[in-house]
């Protein structure tokens, strides 16, 4: 305890500062000041000169830029965001993939679970479509009440009776190898009806085709309607001929206007639609 008081009484003892010419030995420059005001000097001297550094630097930007902060935290969202959208897609694609696996294998698979596409609301008045029957399909109806006991003609049992999901200009025609379907340009909002009865066996959503709805049908025979803007049926819904499925859209990133695309399958193969039906008004 000792041994601090004198220090302290050392530092607060004046002391002489001076420069001296070392070829004269004459003082330059003189000041008096004692031990505890030069180490506060010092100390204020290494605290600005540390201050102006980090100032030159940019360090305080980094440290109290609230727009920094704001951005990152922005940008961890948005990734966030991004994350939950692509694991979404993923999970619609790997449905997709199944149940189209099923599908070219003859199967349907039970309590399959729809997807948002039927809970989902739309701004189409349903009660003001179009889903009258046309006179072809009129004549059709009479003929037959039900196709699905419809007779079969021809090397591959193909069915005779076929019902047009829209009419419309074909603006894409089928080609096996690069386009397996028809593209049919028609009225707005328009309903898209099944061509043959069956049963619904997938209604969802794709980032590539937007909404979609696939029906099995009686030997061997599969239609896909994809770029709708409403699905109107569930998965296991039974459908008849002429029945409203869905409205004509323009959803999905692989259209540039609305229309109806339309593939027919038969025995697990894209068949050229326009064989079997008329698509022109």
């Amino acid at each position: 305890m000792q041994r601090l008081k004198s220090f302290f009484r050392k530092l607060r003892q004046n002391l002489k500062f001076s420069v001296t010419n070392p070829d004269s030995f004459n003082e330059v420059w003189t000041f008096y000041s004692n031990g505890i005001r030069v180490i506060s000097m010092i100390l204020i001297l290494l605290i600005i000169s540390s201050v102006v550094s980090v100032y030159l630097t940019g360090g305080f930007d980094g440290i109290f830029n609230d727009d920094n902060v704001s951005i990152e935290r922005r940008q961890l969202e948005s990734q966030s965001e991004k994350i939950n959208e692509l694991y979404a897609q993923i999970e619609s694609q790997e449905n997709y993939v199944n149940n189209i696996s099923s599908i070219l294998n003859g199967e349907v698979q039970e309590g399959l679970v729809l997807d948002t596409v039927v809970s989902e609301l739309s701004d189409v008045d349903v009660a003001k479509m179009n889903d009258e029957l046309t006179e072809p399909e009129r004549q059709l109806a009479k003929k037959i009440k039900d196709d699905m006991s419809t007779g079969l003609t021809g090397v591959n049992e193909s069915i005779v009776y076929f019902g047009s999901p829209v009419l419309g200009v074909i603006s894409q025609e089928f080609d096996l190898n690069n386009h397996p379907g028809i593209d049919v340009v028609t009225e707005k909002d328009m309903a898209v009806k099944a061509c043959l009865s069956g049963t619904v066996i997938y209604a969802g959503y794709t980032r590539k085709d937007g909404y979609i709805v696939i029906i099995e049908h009686q030997n061997k025979y599969i239609s896909i309607y994809k770029h709708n803007k409403r699905v109107l049926k569930k998965i296991g819904s039974k459908v008849q001929l002429g029945d409203p499925i869905s409205i004509v859209g323009n959803t999905g990133g692989n259209t540039d206007g609305p229309h109806l695309h339309f593939e027919l399958w038969h025995d697990q193969t894209p068949v050229n639609p326009q064989e079997y039906m008329s698509f022109s008004r």
